[in-house]
């Protein structure tokens, strides 16, 4: 009899959750789904279900396969590893006894505290080709007479973007990385310093294995963040100049919002969906069981 009070109980208190969970997230991912093997006008109301139409116009889109499907990998690739590397490196430097290290810390966090738009803002302002204080710094110092269009050219602009996407993703990532060296008991450095380990050795032989399950975390979530980054690239660009610096989250839009071709951008909702579930499912269970087996 108490076991199951405290089950009603515990499903009562669950109850709130589970229907706001239901109603945030589950029913918009199955009204996708539905929209997006269906018909849909240009109100973007669905109309004759079991068409794959929307889906076969994406295959055979020759911009949506030869530049934002590359263009979404290598910006999510990009992003997401330079942000790891760097970002180990900071959570490395703030986990020493630096003078000032809650200092530090509080501005490392700074950019993650500003919103994306505004930070986007700014770099856009950054950038400017006449306006802009790096071009004026270039010019200034004689290292460029004519410094360029760095978001009016597409290899620059692609490039800038994802500059900017490393900037706003180290924060957080460099905080988790720090929560992870700072639960590494300071007995393992001690030992690994009486066998005569040099600091690179301790880094490979006792940090990096005891950081295996927050670096697994930190990969998932960047890569779910990174993916779907919408305000970076449309404040800076807008995906231009000519579809150059286009990702999948942004091209959506552009072609659900502005060309109104709602059955395309239902598929494109679906298609972002399940990558980032089977990437994430993928790579859980294989790194996942390697932490296992290590256990």
């Amino acid at each position: 009899m108490k076991r199951r009070r405290d089950g009603l109980l515990a499903a009562a208190l669950l109850a709130p959750g589970a229907l706001l969970l239901t109603g945030v997230v589950f029913y918009p991912i199955i009204r996708t789904f539905y929209a997006s093997v269906c018909e849909v006008d240009r109100k973007g109301i669905p109309g004759a279900f079991g068409t794959l139409r929307n889906f076969r116009d994406l295959v055979h889109s020759e911009v949506f396969m030869r530049d934002i499907i590359p263009q979404t990998v290598i910006w999510t690739v990009a992003v997401v590893g330079a942000t790891l590397v760097i970002s180990m490196f900071v959570a490395l430097a703030l986990n020493e006894r630096l003078p000032g290290r809650r200092l530090w810390r509080a501005i490392v966090l700074l950019p993650w505290a500003t919103s994306l738009v505004i930070t986007a803002a700014i770099y856009k302002w950054l950038l400017h080709p006449t306006q802009g204080p790096i071009n004026g710094l270039l010019r200034a110092w004689g290292l460029m007479d004519a410094p360029p269009a760095w978001l009016a050219r597409p290899e620059l602009a692609f490039v800038s973007v994802i500059v900017v996407g490393v900037w706003v993703s180290i924060p957080f990532t460099s905080m988790v990385l720090l929560a992870g060296l700072q639960a590494i008991p300071d007995e393992l450095y001690e030992a690994a310093l009486i066998d005569g380990a040099n600091a690179w050795h301790r880094f490979r032989m006792v940090t990096l294995p005891l950081l295996r399950p927050v670096l697994l975390v930190a990969v998932v979530l960047n890569v779910i963040y990174v993916f779907n980054s919408f305000p970076i690239i449309w404040v800076l660009t807008e995906g231009g100049p000519a579809n150059q610096t286009h990702i999948i989250v942004t091209y959506l839009y552009r072609t659900a919002i502005w060309e109104r071709e709602y059955g395309q951008g239902y598929a494109m909702a679906m298609i972002t969906f399940l990558l980032l579930l089977a990437f994430a499912i993928v790579y859980t269970l294989l790194f996942g069981r390697e932490e296992v087996d290590r256990v």
